[in-house]
């Protein structure tokens, strides 16, 4: 027969092994967890990144918007700049209010006399034959005013542009 202090030994042994298993089991369980906070975590990051990057995008958007948002009233208000200045002397002080107006809303005038055609900043309403080479592809004559509002043509200058003619000596 087995005595208590046997008993009570053999009872610790079965503990001790039962107890090995399961810190063996939590210890895994405890991996677990931490791989699974990990990717919470990352993913938590990411998304709050994410969102931080869109709101910084969604202001930009509003920025931009708000830049260019009143371009067709702009237009129009060209269409009165072009008659006020065909008007004269006596429209002149209005003319000049309305250019600073439109200058302190970002529209430039662009120039074109003298320089060479670009269609992103001319429309060609006129080709004239000239014998001077270097005046070929140049503009001779502005037509209509363009402008542009910061980096962004507003409307293009209406022009004649000269193309090179040989001149043929009979």
């Amino acid at each position: 027969m087995l005595n208590e202090k046997d008993d009570i030994i053999e009872n610790e042994v079965v503990e001790e092994n039962g107890l090995g298993g399961k810190l063996k089991k939590l210890r895994e369980e405890l991996k677990i967890c931490q791989k699974e906070k990990a990717e919470y975590l990352a993913g938590w990051q990411r998304a709050r990144a994410d969102f931080i990057n869109a709101r910084k995008d969604e202001e930009k958007a509003k920025a931009e918007f708000a830049k260019f948002a009143g371009e067709s009233i702009l237009r129009e208000m060209l269409a009165v700049a072009d008659s006020l200045e065909l008007a004269g002397k006596e429209m002149g002080p209005i003319y000049a209010h309305l250019r600073e107006i439109l200058k302190r809303e970002g529209v430039e005038q662009l120039e074109a006399n003298g320089r060479k055609f670009d269609p992103m900043y001319h429309e060609a309403l006129e080709r004239v034959g000239v014998s001077e080479k270097e005046k070929d592809g140049a503009i001779l004559e502005e037509l209509q005013k363009g402008y542009k509002i910061y980096d962004r043509v507003l409307r293009p200058a209406k022009v004649k542009v000269g193309y090179y003619k040989i001149q043929i000596n009979e």
